[in-house]
């Protein structure tokens, strides 16, 4: 598929046809990763998780071993966490 570079005040802008962002689901507004690569310009769009989303994904009915849970309270604060 081909498109356009098109000017926009000081940038230089890229117009996705609607058939391809419905494809890969993409929408006006939407952040996106800009990548050079070997093959030219790769444009992945990028994931914001809510903490609603992440906790889907988890199990609250299997327990952690002893010593995962060992571990997990014995490890650093990697950021800014606060307990």
């Amino acid at each position: 598929m081909e498109t356009v570079l098109r000017n926009f005040g000081n940038s230089v802008g890229l117009v996705i046809p609607k058939q391809l962002r419905e494809a890969l689901h993409m929408q006006a507004g939407q952040t996106v990763q800009l990548e050079a690569s070997a093959q030219g310009l790769l444009i992945c769009p990028t994931h914001k998780y809510t903490l609603a989303m992440l906790l889907t994904q988890c199990d609250a009915s299997t327990a952690m071993h002893d010593d995962q849970l060992a571990a997990w309270n014995d490890a650093p604060a990697v950021g800014r966490e606060a307990w």
